[in-house]
């Protein structure tokens, strides 16, 4: 009969470990013990009389982490380092250590600990599920952690997820075995006959002279493209050697079509499907349509900003001078706009 009233009595304080002691009386909120981030141990001690010795307290032996049993036996250590932890339990007529291999970091671990004089046994002991966990580093790196199930909200409200799972904050890119963010990127890169003509006029074409169009396509990602597809906004045909695009990869899409009066401007759009999601990217780029009696016409020589801000010597007729001077172009010796004190040498060096 002893031993099934001492069973039923323990069985009954895993029930209510954390809310009400084992020893009789009200409830009673256990004193906590926190050294910052770390596993907490929440626990109930039965000693050989009815209530644990007065003065009892817990202590996790090598740090200063330590707490008072209260009177119903309960106490709670916070921020527990992980790995094997000794537990001392000590008071005027007491002396004892317990031992828990392998705590895990931020777990939780429920136990029960007899206490005989210099003796501590843990009787039960209940550990809650672990969910692993891509954690934010604060510096934009990440790395996988352990929590306990009930942990797993406030991390996610810090802005960690789990493998496969999108980063917070970027839906592009999800999290690898790894725990790095990896993800779907493109990007296109249009020009008109050779030209990177991002800022108009872009280079001078006969009205009625072909032109061609390049966009190269390359995956900037860290997962695979699929349905590749590239557009151009004034309906010019594109037409690319594939439709996927493995990680660094890139293809060269091409457009013609023929020159027209006056500046012309056109945008490529490329888009891709991926394992994180659709991506797209647009560039642009320009010519100045010549009538072919200005070609016939005087020229002039002028200093041409290319789209990576270097220059080059060009001609064109006196009517496209004022498109070009306003696109940031100038004549040898004259000075370089936008740079001050600063003016073109005969091979359109900046001086």
């Amino acid at each position: 009969m002893r031993t099934t009233t001492r069973a039923l009595f323990i069985a009954s304080c895993l029930a209510f470990l954390a809310v009400a002691g084992c020893g009789g009386g009200s409830p009673t909120e256990p004193t906590v013990a926190s050294g910052g981030a770390g596993a907490t141990i929440a626990g109930t001690v039965h000693s050989a009389a009815a209530l644990p010795p007065s003065g009892l307290t817990v202590t996790v032996v090598g740090t200063g982490l330590s707490a008072a049993v209260e009177n119903a036996g309960q106490f709670r250590l916070a921020g527990v380092p992980s790995g094997n932890v000794e537990l001392r339990f000590t008071a005027s007529s007491v002396n004892a250590t317990a031992r828990l291999d392998n705590v895990g970091q931020e777990e939780l671990i429920e136990i029960q600990v007899n206490l005989s004089g210099s003796t501590a046994t843990i009787v039960n002991e209940v550990r809650t599920g672990k969910v692993a966990l891509c954690h934010s580093t604060g510096n934009g790196s990440y790395h996988l952690i352990e929590v306990s199930v009930s942990a797993e909200p406030a991390h996610r409200a810090h802005g960690d997820a789990k493998i496969g799972e999108p980063v917070p904050g970027d839906a592009t890119k999800v999290f690898d075995s790894d725990c790095r963010p990896v993800g779907a990127s493109v990007r296109i890169k249009k020009s008109t006959n050779g030209e990177d003509a991002d800022q108009a006029p872009g280079p001078t074409i006969t009205v009625g002279s072909p032109v061609s169009w390049q966009y190269v396509v390359t995956n900037t990602g860290t997962v695979g493209l699929t349905g590749v597809t590239v557009s151009d906004d004034r309906g010019v045909a594109v037409s690319c050697p594939g439709s996927t695009l493995g990680v660094g990869q890139s293809m060269t899409c091409v457009g013609s079509g023929t020159a027209t009066l006056g500046q012309y401007r056109n945008v490529g759009t490329v888009m891709a499907q991926s394992s994180a999601g659709a991506v797209t990217n647009s560039d642009a780029s320009h010519y100045l349509g010549q009538a072919l009696n200005d070609e016939q016409g005087p020229k002039v020589q002028l200093c041409h900003r290319t789209g990576n801000g270097s220059y080059h010597l060009i001609e064109v007729s006196i009517s496209a001078e004022p498109a070009h001077r306003a696109h940031g172009d100038a004549k040898i010796g004259e000075a370089v706009p936008g740079n001050p004190g600063k003016v073109f040498d005969s091979g359109c060096n900046v001086r």
